[in-house]
């Protein structure tokens, strides 16, 4: 997706717009769409258009989490906000950098004080770079990409979110694998921090759907010792996909699904290279890996036809592949804060058994969790309900309001 019409660049250009200094966009003559939100530290020149994403470097020795390589500017913010594309640097596992996509939302009405951060943590999105969330617009096919995003603006946040690792930019996506798509959306946190003239707080609360449940999980996990400078009051979960043995496990009972199940492989892979595809798939099914590379869902409908797309015991206690799933399901919630939860009862990509064990598990870690199950409702239907609490919700952990909980019921 091209961000600036030619119209856009030629503005910018007539503008002298460059990222030099510390200023990072600032706007000329009538204000006709970029202005400026925040100084930063030097760093390169944007590049407009999609060869922003086009980064093959990697960080140097001496880069921090955080730390932001290039931005650009985009065109479809919410009414009363702006936005930027950023790339970024994460530690996605432990001594390993890199840089990861993501974007930056700022109100632009004035603030009497620190703004909070809200960060919102993406749903499955295909493994094609082209699918990467910041490669879209805001408003796909008449709905906010970001559930609730222009009502979180509008009570005066700052909206931040990763592509995760690999997802937009070259390299293996980590689709589903857990603590690298959580180190890099808690590193926006600290992308945030450097968009000073925003004021942003050190305060967050966060959401995900779906992938972004678990994102949002193991965020909550690993949030006191990866980013122990920024304090989270809350978390709310759509229809969470968090554990990805059982819901592999779960999708591999129905043809239909077989697509999603494909899908999953290349993350845990990424994380776990010695895996190999053969131990799961059979050549038949391997023949759909090619598709993933060519379109974001294509292959949920070429390999839903399919017939024993997997060899026998690919994911049975002891496999490889059982092993590595298990590793990334190896985590348990910290009672750091409060979790509001959101499912639907018709869910059968999320079924809302497995959620109810995620409340489970986050009630005895000690978190005070509002489970809300919307009857009729399936996993997508689920979120438009979502985005209609959400904001209340968020507010309410920000003015230190008491979190309600039905973890008795």
């Amino acid at each position: 997706m091209t961000i600036f019409s030619n119209k856009l660049r030629a503005l910018a250009l007539a503008c002298g717009l460059a990222l030099s200094g510390a200023a990072l966009l600032s706007g000329c003559g009538d204000g006709a769409g970029i202005a400026v939100a925040a100084t930063v530290p030097p760093y390169k020149e944007v590049h407009i258009g999609s060869d922003f994403w086009d980064i093959n470097s990697a960080p140097p020795a001496t880069a921090k989490a955080g730390d932001i390589h290039q931005v650009q500017p985009r065109t479809d913010a919410p009414s009363g906000s702006k936005g930027w594309s950023v790339i970024y640097v994460s530690e996605i596992q432990p001594g390993k950098l890199a840089y990861v996509s993501g974007e930056i939302y700022v109100p632009t009405a004035a603030a009497s004080g620190q703004r909070d951060v809200v960060l919102w943590n993406h749903e499955t999105a295909g493994l094609a770079d082209a699918c990467a969330p910041s490669r879209r617009n805001t408003v796909e096919q008449g709905n906010d990409r970001v559930p609730a995003m222009p009502a979180l603006l509008a009570k005066g946040y700052i909206v931040v979110m990763s592509d995760y690792p690999g997802l937009g930019l070259p390299g293996p996506a980590y689709y589903m694998a857990g603590q690298p798509n959580a180190r890099a959306s808690l590193d926006m946190l600290r992308v945030a921090q450097k968009f000073t003239d925003a004021n942003p707080s050190k305060r967050y609360v966060m959401y995900g759907w779906s992938q972004g449940g678990q994102t949002t999980m193991w965020s909550e996990s690993i949030a006191a010792t990866y980013a122990p400078e920024f304090t989270g009051l809350g978390a709310a979960l759509i229809a969470p996909a968090v554990r990805i043995r059982d819901l592999t496990l779960n999708s591999m009972t129905s043809a239909e699904n077989a697509g999603y199940v494909i899908s999953t492989l290349p993350g845990i892979q990424a994380y776990f290279p010695e895996l190999k595809y053969r131990d799961f798939l059979t050549a038949d099914a391997m023949e759909q890996l090619p598709v993933l590379a060519s379109g974001c869902f294509d292959v949920w409908s070429t390999a839903s036809g399919v017939k024993d797309a997997y060899v026998p015991g690919a994911l049975v206690s002891g496999s490889t592949w059982w092993d590595a799933m298990t590793a990334v399901d190896n985590f348990t919630p910290k009672g750091s804060m409060p979790f509001m939860i959101y499912q639907g009862s018709a869910d059968t990509t999320t079924p809302p058994p497995l959620t109810r064990r995620e409340r489970v598990a986050l009630c005895g870690a000690g978190s005070a969790v509002n489970y809300q199950e919307f009857a009729g409702l399936d996993h997508v239907a689920v979120v438009a309900e979502a985005a209609k609490l959400l904001p209340d919700w968020v507010e309410g952990r920000f003015k230190g309001q008491a979190a309600s909980s039905n973890c008795g019921n």
